[in-house]
């Protein structure tokens, strides 16, 4: 994998991460990357991120 490749998947779980940070779904991810939810789970298990937006409101 050349340099470039390595950055911008370091750049796509980045974005991924902050997602989910923000409270998106791994299946939202996913329909945005046109791939299946189980690679976004795998990637980033959602359960070992949390949030930093507020659930309520």
């Amino acid at each position: 994998m050349s340099e470039a490749a390595k950055e911008l998947n370091d750049i796509k779980r980045l974005m991924m991460l902050l997602l989910l940070k923000l409270g998106a779904s791994p299946d939202e991810i996913a329909l945005a990357l046109q791939v299946d939810a189980s690679l976004i789970r795998k990637t980033i298990p959602s359960r070992k991120v949390k949030k930093i937006v507020s659930e309520k409101g």
